[in-house]
């Protein structure tokens, strides 16, 4: 399941590369592209979603792609495990190991697990974020007065000692997640009381899912796997991979890597080599 909004030359090389008669593979579009790029594949099945969201940073449009994949994904296939990526990633792996892999955690949800600290929840869980749909709008005054008025809001929640959502637990774990069938027909079981708890929230996606997991009178089998994605963190943002990350991409752990650009797309070329020669 991919959701994706640019940088359609490293889509094409994602698809090439798992494009396996094993796998199916949805792609979510934001609506605010125009012209939908042409993909095919060989062997799996592609699928693309006519239903978009148009999604916004930090934004709960965020869950509600995430959902369209889901429920579009469920209502095709039975599979043993739903993956979420984005159209900037790529796997460092084969599929045959790939899905090796995953046979071996039989059935136990994966998702890298991030710490997050009273202030980061109280924030982000706990207050109504406002004005969030345009917080990194391209327009430098539009996205100057919507995080001005996003603090204010802050402000004077504060002030006012107003809270939401205080009586739950939150937990954190990157938004990419290798999750089970039952964990998705858990997920959309809870589409509308999940909608509205994080309706205001800031970066809800990366709260959601282990946090109504953890929540559940079910017991899930969830496994903190940090060997999922590999990122370059810098100022808060994914740094692009560069052809000077080569080495250490191809001698990681992690399963895949995010995020490639076309900036440099050398070291995505050379991915596939190495994939392909495994």
């Amino acid at each position: 399941m991919i959701i994706t909004h640019n940088e359609f030359e490293v889509l094409e090389k994602l698809l090439q590369a798992i494009d396996d008669e094993r796998n199916d593979i949805f792609i979510h579009f934001d609506r605010k592209v125009k012209q939908l790029p042409v993909l095919q594949t060989r062997n799996a099945g592609l699928y693309i979603l006519e239903n978009r969201i148009d999604v916004r940073w930090g934004h709960i449009s965020q869950i509600q792609s995430e959902y369209a994949l889901f429920e579009t994904a469920y209502k095709t296939g039975d599979y043993q495990y739903y993956h979420l990526i984005s159209g900037t990633h790529l796997p460092l792996y084969s599929q045959n190991y790939i899905h090796s892999f995953y046979e071996e955690l039989k059935g136990q949800e994966v998702m890298a697990c991030i710490h997050a600290g009273d202030y980061e929840i109280d924030l982000k869980m706990q207050r109504y974020n406002l004005f969030m749909s345009n917080f990194t709008h391209r327009n430098m005054r539009i996205k100057t007065m919507n995080q001005w008025l996003w603090r204010l809001g802050i402000f004077i929640q504060r002030r006012l000692h107003i809270h939401r959502n205080k009586n739950i637990s939150f937990k954190k774990a990157a938004n990419w997640v290798s999750v089970t069938q039952k964990c998705i027909e858990f997920l959309l079981e809870r589409k509308k009381d999940v909608l509205k708890k994080y309706r205001f929230t800031m970066c809800g996606d990366e709260f959601f899912v282990p946090s109504e997991l953890e929540s559940s009178s079910k017991i899930w089998n969830i496994t903190d796997c940090q060997r999922l994605i590999k990122t370059d963190m810098e100022r808060a943002n994914t740094r692009t991979f560069l052809m000077e990350d080569l080495d250490d991409l191809i001698n990681s752990k992690c399963l895949f890597a995010r995020k490639f650009g076309k900036e440099d797309m050398a070291v995505v070329d050379k991915i596939l080599e190495h994939i392909n020669s495994k």
